[in-house]
């Protein structure tokens, strides 16, 4: 019994193996697990000859063409080549081969040849036949035919019917091809709208996706509702790389106006990586002049940066950019705590008092609180206070704010070093800023820079 049982168990297996091997499969699909070794497909372009070669488990297409290939209506015959191009098929399968050669001579009549093996068969019918047996998939699987199908499809049923037959192909490659085509004509915002859409769900290559998004940006970006599609798309966009690209020919292009860059920067949202999000807001100060809005957000998407090192790139690039509002003063002080390093803090602090520095009480408490909060280090305390004494707009009330909040820096050295800077200033005011003076200076633990620092106003 068991014997019979083990038996029934290896046929039941041969039947499957044998329903393996005989499930028929796609012979031009570019979307290919990268695990089966055996499916693989190649596309070569060189002198305007083009070369695609393709082999599934033992069935082998290559094909050469060039020239402009137009297809019949049913896409199961070439019809036309431009003058002096060709296509040349040819399928080899298990052994067996077949070719079909097609060529337009100078006046731009078609010369059909049919071979199976290494043998010239009549074209006709077994060379017609088999071209249109295969045709089809050929044009929905490569570029060949590509122009004249996306203008019969357009002609017959606008760009609706475009997009309807790109959804019937795999391959990335072919789908960017023919919404390029297809951007070529004159699309209303609907039909803009919808081809983004499209190309947003349809394409999963970012490599493609990306280039779509950077060919027509003028027509992409006409209005809100082409923009908000626009966004959407590039939402499809996995690698910071490829975003970056697409916002960098945004950037780069004059047509943009202000308040487009200002929702295209929301793309930006998406970027993971520090470095690109950096590349991107960087780039954009350094190629256009920015309104205040602008200014503002760029503020507040460098939040999203968590390394110290590349945020104060974007934050000393704001500093000494044309248009920094007033009223991002704050949310760019803001954005300072979430710098950890006294090092960066302070060369953030230190560009804005040489190019920036917003005079008012409000900003300097401001300023005092990051100090006091952020900043350990009484070497980049010293520093940032020493930038800080040579504004000499401070009032009194100011001075005397900055003298108590000196009383920090816990080292003797670096507390003289800063009194110092500043005594120019406190012997020329009164004497309860000589008090608040005084006051710091007996926070050094040390005779030598205590004596220092008081005969600095002696």
């Amino acid at each position: 019994m068991q014997k019979l049982l083990s038996t029934k168990k290896m046929l039941l297996g041969y039947v499957l193996l044998a329903l393996l091997v005989l499930q028929p499969t796609s012979f031009f699909g570019q979307k290919r697990s990268s695990s089966n070794k055996s499916n693989s497909m190649n596309i070569n372009n060189k002198n305007g000859k083009s070369t695609i070669q393709f082999n599934d488990n033992g069935k082998n297409f290559k094909i050469e063409y060039e020239g402009e290939i137009k297809v019949s209506n049913d896409d199961k015959d070439i019809i036309a080549i431009s003058k002096g191009g060709f296509i040349d098929i040819t399928k080899s399968s298990f052994g067996n081969k077949r070719r079909v050669v097609i060529e337009s001579d100078r006046s731009g009549n078609l010369i059909r040849k049919y071979y199976e093996g290494r043998t010239e068969k009549e074209y006709n019918p077994d060379g017609k036949s088999w071209l249109a047996e295969i045709l089809p998939e050929i044009v929905r699987s490569t570029t060949i035919g590509a122009e004249s199908r996306v203008e019969r499809f357009f002609n017959n049923g606008g760009a609706s019917a475009v997009l309807n037959e790109i959804q019937k192909m795999d391959s990335d490659y072919v789908k960017a091809a023919y919404f390029k085509l297809l951007l070529g004509h004159n699309l209303s915002t609907n039909e803009l709208t919808s081809l983004l859409d499209k190309a947003g769900s349809e394409i999963e290559s970012d490599h493609y996706l990306s280039s779509i998004l950077k060919e027509n940006q003028k027509a992409f970006l006409a209005n809100s509702q082409t923009i908000s599609a626009y966004i959407n798309a590039s939402k499809s966009i996995k690698s910071d790389h490829y975003i970056t690209s697409v916002l960098k020919t945004v950037i780069n292009d004059s047509s943009i106006n202000d308040s487009q860059m200002e929702s295209l920067l929301d793309i930006s949202k998406s970027v993971e990586s520090d470095h690109y999000l950096t590349q991107i807001l960087t780039e954009v100060m350094d190629h256009r002049d920015l309104n205040a809005q602008n200014i503002a957000k760029i503020i507040g998407l460098s939040k999203a940066i968590e390394s110290d090192h590349y945020k104060t790139q974007v934050l000393k690039k704001v500093i000494q950019s044309k248009g920094m509002p007033q009223n991002a003063y704050d949310a760019f002080l803001a954005t300072l705590n979430d710098v950890k390093s006294d090092h960066y803090i302070s060369l953030i602090i230190s560009e804005l008092f040489e190019n920036k520095y917003d005079a008012s009480t409000n900003s300097l408490n401001g300023i005092l609180d990051i100090i006091e909060r952020n900043i350990e280090s009484g070497h980049y305390a010293s520093t940032i206070y020493k930038k800080m004494a040579k504004n000499n707009d401070l009032s009194e009330s100011q001075l005397i704010a900055v003298l108590n909040a000196t009383t920090k820096i816990n080292s003797g050295h670096y507390l003289s070093e800063t009194l110092i800077a500043f005594s120019s200033q406190v012997k020329r005011s009164s004497e309860k800023v000589k008090s608040a003076y005084r006051a710091a200076a007996k926070s050094i633990n040390s005779d030598t820079y205590y004596g220092r620092a008081v005969k600095a106003i002696d």
